[in-house]
């Protein structure tokens, strides 16, 4: 099993996994601590959205364990079982990116002009720019590592066609959760209410151009970010290859 997991880049991953969840305390104790001039804090609830965060982290690691460990039949059954319990939840993690709209529906505005000279309103906004980086971030490590496994199913081609569907339906995810607050367990508890409200979409026309819109601007957002990332991976193992050949 030892070997199998150096296949899969541990122990470095973990090492990773380990530096993001430093950072994510980090990042969440800087913006659940910004006050209002009333002394109350408004984006306590980044406790909660970075907890969703973090279950498809879980998962990615546990998709490797078992893709390592458990043999061949029963190793399918989980990996089927547990990778459609990550993409379920893998939307929470980009999901941060919207809680931005927070500082401006929440810090205080009205009777301040050039608010932006102001340091007391960059604390909210770098505080939860923090966040909404450090969600893509981690899910591009969350979703690289399954494209991996993927990859190792199923071949480079169609692993690249499963991260474009995983950042697409992320889009989809997104816009349901940000206007119509769904949440991922709504997929179990309540199933015919998550699809009155999905349906309800096609019904209106404003909305339905609204949801298309939207979910398209998250969806280069995300791969434009996701191809970025990679591209300063590539460079970094294209230099490690080359000290290699030196």
């Amino acid at each position: 099993m030892y070997a199998r997991l150096r296949s899969l880049n541990y122990p470095v991953k973990l090492y990773i996994f380990l530096a993001l969840a430093v950072c994510s305390v980090i990042s969440t104790l800087w913006i659940v601590n910004v006050r209002l001039p009333s002394g109350d804090r408004p984006y306590f609830f980044i406790w909660w959205n970075m907890m969703l965060a973090w279950i498809p982290m879980l998962l990615t690691l546990l998709l490797d364990v078992i893709h390592c460990s458990w043999r061949r039949g029963t190793r399918t059954f989980l990996l089927w079982v547990i990778g459609a319990g990550w993409l379920f939840f893998y939307p929470n993690t980009p999901y941060l990116i919207t809680d931005l709209l927070h500082v401006f529906s929440r810090y205080p505005f009205l009777g301040e002009h050039h608010f932006w000279g102001n340091p007391y309103f960059w604390n909210h906004a770098l505080g939860m720019l923090l966040v909404a980086v450090l969600g893509l971030t981690m899910g591009f490590v969350s979703l690289e590592s399954v494209r991996q496994l993927v990859q190792c199913a199923r071949g480079g081609i169609v692993s690249w066609l499963f991260m474009l569907a995983v950042l697409l339906l992320s889009s989809l995810g997104i816009y349901i959760g940000r206007f119509f607050r769904g949440n991922t367990w709504d997929i179990v508890s309540a199933p015919s209410q998550l699809y009155i409200q999905v349906s309800s979409i096609w019904a209106d026309s404003l909305q339905r151009t609204h949801f298309v819109e939207f979910s398209g601007m998250v969806f280069v957002i995300l791969l434009v970010s996701y191809i970025s990332t990679m591209c300063v991976i590539w460079m970094g193992n294209s230099r490690r290859d080359d000290r290699y050949y030196w």
